[in-house]
């Protein structure tokens, strides 16, 4: 008897552990969908995914309790340009006073150009909200602590969404979602064969974890047509992982690309912009 295989990636960022588990390439006789060539709009939304995803679990890997969310906001409004020449020269500023007290800078920065006034969304390792504000000097900055959980998926979420229009927009000269401090640390992926009976199947938490219900997702994915299940554990405490110590590493995956012959725009999702400065 031939059983089905799936695999499972597992990535520990921080205090969370978050499962893909997929149907692999191949001659298989797994539930599909028939092979076709998916839509501009499933495209996007599938990027989205993997770039909120990559940007979750950087965020859940190097910033934690303590560590703030400052928005960046302006008296004047700027042009774009201006407002990226801000951003950079704000935070050479605010590295050199976190030097000064001995500490080095670690940031995620995301800019909003259309919604409402531009502003930048920054998370930085420092709660200290003066610092901020005099390194920033060009308006309002408004600030929240990140909590205890470790799990910081909505905020990821919502930073993303802030970018859907912006860098997808024609002619932008921004054309990506986030920039990020060198010295943040990737979280690690382990690659591992499993039974794909436990795509259809209520995830397992490992053990010192609970699975977060509401990140439970089954989807199909919009180019090779498999079921796709993704999961997300919380440590109930001390975390007991750091890294997985077997299993292949793999990189994360990158958004899906398409040319002019498929007649499906092409669109250039930044997964991971670190060393943007």
């Amino acid at each position: 008897m031939i059983r089905q295989k799936a695999i499972k990636e597992t990535c520990v960022a921080g205090r969370t552990i978050e499962c893909i588990i997929k149907l692999p390439n191949g001659n298989h006789k797994g539930k599909r969908s028939r092979m076709r060539t998916p839509s501009s709009e499933e495209i996007k939304k599938y990027n989205d995914i993997v770039a909120e995803r990559n940007l979750r679990r950087l965020v859940n890997h190097n910033f934690g309790y303590g560590d703030g969310h400052f928005t960046l906001t302006y008296e004047e409004a700027p042009s774009p340009e201006r407002a990226q020449r801000d951003l950079e020269n704000f935070l050479k500023r605010l590295r050199r006073k976190m030097e000064q007290l001995g500490k080095i800078l670690k940031y995620i920065a995301v800019t909003e150009y259309e919604n409402t006034r531009i502003h930048h969304h920054t998370i930085l390792n420092t709660n200290d909200t003066a610092m901020i504000m005099d390194a920033w000097g060009k308006g309002h900055v408004w600030s929240s602590l990140l909590d205890r959980s470790g799990d910081y998926s909505k905020l990821a979420n919502y930073l993303i969404k802030e970018t859907q229009k912006t860098f997808r927009k024609e002619g932008h000269y921004r054309k990506r979602r986030f920039s990020a401090s060198r010295n943040l640390i990737k979280p690690e992926v382990k690659r591992e064969v499993i039974s794909a009976r436990d795509i259809y199947d209520d995830p397992t938490p490992t053990k010192g974890y609970q699975v977060d219900k509401d990140s439970i997702h089954r989807y199909e994915h919009p180019v090779t047509g498999f079921t796709h299940l993704e999961y997300r554990e919380i440590a109930l405490d001390k975390p007991k992982y750091t890294k997985w110590r077997r299993g292949r590493p793999v990189r994360p995956e990158a958004p899906y690309k398409f040319t002019e012959i498929m007649q499906i725009s092409i669109y250039e999702d930044a997964v991971f912009a670190v060393g943007e400065e």
